[in-house]
């Protein structure tokens, strides 16, 4: 019999043994390795940096090889005041609005639509829940990362701090809005579960408060960029269509940070296109999410495609658009203005290079030097690892600190 660390007793043997070997021999194997600067998985980094990230993927693959099939999401939260300036709100379900290619997914992988909670996060600490939006209100429309798999838009979890930092960007967004879509597990919640509680969340923004479309930003990291693309790729396909009246049209714009874009990727492909981020010379890694040999990448790939399949997904544009397979076919014609921010130590680089270029062949570069501009600006920080504006104890500080201000320039030339 297969033993599981999906459950107990295993998990807490296991657990405790990861722990103990941490501790004892990764931790001084890890600080050893990161005192040299050549051995360090980028020379510019910082000792500190180095070793950081190295516990960070550790523990990454330790929480996708306990992780419980039976927490397919979060517990209910309370609703109303959740602290300064947070509060949650129930999202109504959008059945009739699932039509098309969305209607067949949701029926292939027994998805429907759902009550799901939202969070509103407002800059300021006295403001009260938006209950109608004033004329010309922009609004951040916040898509949590997480692999599909873990995270949650709650005050709790990673994407908050994002969140607030992106609000202090930007003095005339005084709003954020996060929809706590339902994550992926064991066989509940597939794609398109997310996708639909993420048009849901939208709709809420639009029908419900009364947002104009062409005001709303929508940001999405990691999964959530993938999220955010296929709400996007969705409003544009089926805006106006008879099926689905109601239909909000597509947003004002998108931020993408370090997006997830090819979500079909098998692992060996993977391994061979992350050979080049690594320090070869370096016997630590560089990225703590995505890379070939992370549990947590076979595991989300797993459980969010379902009864869908790798195959499948490799030719859907809605799951995978920076898929290499000859059979997929897509374009960006329509989308929005696009920020797309990737780390040059991120095990995801490939994929995100060649997002951005699809983007560019269809929308152009923002090129400030040029009459006629594009829609997609596209930000590499040096050295950086995935997502680093979600990285805790100030790792990569420099490269958050740039990404930001790359944001801001940004906004600033979109209004």
């Amino acid at each position: 019999m297969a033993i599981s660390l999906r459950h107990q007793p295993y998990k807490a043997l296991y657990t405790a043994f990861e722990f103990v070997g941490t501790v004892l021999v990764k931790v001084p194997f890890w600080l050893l390795l990161s005192i040299p600067r050549s051995w360090r998985p980028r020379p510019s980094w910082s000792m500190k940096d180095s070793f950081l990230i190295q516990l960070l993927r550790n523990l990454v693959s330790v929480r996708a090889k306990t992780m419980s099939k039976a927490a397919s999401g979060y517990p209910t939260r309370q609703l109303g005041a959740l602290g300064e300036g947070v509060y949650c709100v129930w999202v109504t379900p959008i059945p009739k609005l699932v039509v098309g290619d969305l209607a067949v997914w949701s029926r292939t992988a027994s998805v429907s639509s759902i009550h799901v909670q939202g969070y509103w996060y407002c800059k300021s600490v006295n403001a009260t829940i938006p209950k109608r939006a004033l004329p010309g209100e922009k609004v951040l429309y916040s898509l949590h990362g997480g692999a599909y798999t873990y995270d949650t838009a709650h005050p709790s979890g990673v994407n908050a701090k994002v969140i607030q930092r992106l609000l202090n960007l930007d003095c005339s967004i005084n709003c954020a809005f996060a929809i706590d879509y339902r994550l992926s597990s064991g066989s509940s919640n597939p794609f398109p579960a997310a996708l639909v509680d993420a048009l849901a969340g939208y709709y809420h923004l639009v029908h419900t408060i009364g947002f104009n479309p062409s005001n709303i930003i929508i940001e999405g990291s990691a999964a959530g960029g993938n999220l955010a693309l296929a709400l996007t790729r969705y409003l544009i396909d089926y805006y106006g269509h008879s099926e689905a009246v109601d239909l909000p049209d597509v947003p004002g714009s998108l931020i993408l940070l370090s997006p997830w874009a090819d979500i079909g990727l098998a692992p060996v492909k993977a391994r061979l296109e992350s050979a080049t981020i690594n320090n070869t010379k370096s016997w630590l890694v560089s990225d703590y999410m995505f890379g070939p040999q992370c549990p947590m990448t076979s595991y989300s790939q797993h459980v969010f495609l379902g009864p869908h399949g790798t195959d499948v997904a490799a030719i859907n544009e809605y799951i995978s658009p920076s898929s290499r397979h000859p059979l997929l076919d897509l374009d960006f014609e329509d989308f929005p203005r696009t920020f797309i921010s990737a780390g040059a130590a991120e095990n995801l680089l490939p994929q995100i290079r060649l997002l951005r270029d699809r983007m560019v062949r269809d929308l152009g570069h923002d090129d400030k030097g040029s009459e006629k501009r594009g829609k997609v600006t596209y930000h590499e920080a040096p050295d950086a690892s995935h997502h680093c504006l979600a990285l805790p104890f100030a790792i990569q500080k420099d490269a958050q600190r740039e990404l930001l201000a790359a944001i801001s320039e940004w906004l600033v030339g979109s209004m």
